[in-house]
């Protein structure tokens, strides 16, 4: 498992370490675009002690009456000044969006991520050096330093987004069901290539569980209950079903009931409890060990399709409206659920 891996939901960090006018920058402004050509999305930050705003400016004055966020809008750019967050890199990646895949860290001081150290600095004890460079022949050495970023990256960039995405909704937590929902819900869209997350109400998603998995469901499918493109059946299953409405074509994707003794027996033995190995186990296992896939009928009753209400009654009982069919009719008049239930039971 890549090391990068590991950490999910965390962002991977590469530092890239010197001192004052030693390149760092030209470093990072050479990596972005390399990255950006094998499709890797790079945040760049860096420490200042230097002005943001141009004194006398309407956003230098701005700043200083307190508002809660800042944002300036010119042709190139959207620019968000937010208060300052403790100098700590932890505080810093936590004001990020969760669609990137790297950050690379300008700094003067050693950082526990793996490192790109300029030539003019000497490497500290214990720092995960993964590069050096130097101003003179920095034009020979980018290649290599991105193909040293690339190394430190998770192999599956695609699952790594998903597991950030996922842990965020559920609360910056990557339990065992987060990483099998997320891949879940990676098998289902891909199974019908569909680009996620869907914006275009294309696929509905019908969960058969109420547990952590649904949340990864969300972040990665994008479907939510109140587009009415996510669905809970609660069944007690870890499974779900993906519909294209596009083409008429839906997937049932199910973990393998023999999943949670599999990773148990695949699971790495480090000091960890339970949990944890089988989150690293289902981090890694292959598909077909985790689930099963089954060609289902794409049918969706209209009253289950996104889109306004198509009936709305009245319940005779209560006088609440009922939308969408899912009114009882009885010889005694049309009722929403719970009261048709009280009646039976009288």
């Amino acid at each position: 498992m890549p090391a990068a891996m590991v950490g999910v939901p965390g962002l991977p960090v590469v530092c890239v370490r010197g001192p004052s006018r030693s390149g760092k920058t030209s470093v990072c402004e050479r990596l972005i675009p390399l990255l950006a050509e094998r499709r890797v999305r790079a945040a760049w930050v860096k420490r200042t002690h230097h002005e943001l705003d141009l004194p006398h400016k309407a956003s230098a004055r701005i700043w200083t009456a307190g508002p809660v966020a800042m944002a300036v809008r010119t042709s190139d750019r959207v620019q968000l000044t937010l208060p300052p967050a403790g100098g700590d890199v932890t505080g810093l990646l936590a004001t990020l969006p969760q669609d990137i895949d790297v950050v690379l860290l300008e700094t003067h001081s050693p950082e526990p991520f793996p490192t790109i150290v300029a030539a003019a600095a000497e490497p500290m004890a214990g720092e995960n050096v993964i590069g050096r460079w130097s101003m003179e022949t920095l034009d020979d050495e980018v290649a290599g330093l991105g193909a040293a970023v690339l190394a430190s990256l998770p192999e599956d960039m695609g699952l790594a987004r998903a597991l950030r995405a996922a842990s965020a909704l559920h609360g910056s937590h990557g339990c065992a069901g987060v990483v099998l929902g997320a891949r879940l819900a990676l098998t289902g869209v891909g199974a019908l290539g569909i680009e996620w997350p869907d914006t275009k109400k294309r696929l509905l998603v019908t969960a058969e569980t109420d547990r952590c998995a649904v949340d990864a469901l969300q972040a990665v499918t994008g479907c939510r209950p109140g587009k009415r493109t996510l669905r809970l059946l609660d069944y007690g299953k870890l499974a779900a079903t993906f519909v294209d409405t596009w083409t008429d074509r839906a997937v049932r994707i199910a973990v393998r009931g023999e999943a949670r003794e599999l990773a148990e027996a695949n699971a790495p033995r480090a000091a960890e409890d339970r949990h944890e190995r089988q989150r690293r186990a289902y981090l890694t296992m292959p598909h077909s060990e985790l689930f099963t896939r089954t060609v289902v009928s794409a049918a969706v009753s209209q009253f289950d399709l996104p889109g306004p209400p198509r009936r709305r009654v009245m319940c005779a009982q209560c006088r609440e409206e009922v939308s969408d069919g899912r009114e009882v009719v009885t010889d005694g008049g049309t009722f929403c659920r719970p009261c048709a239930v009280v009646r039976d039971s009288q």
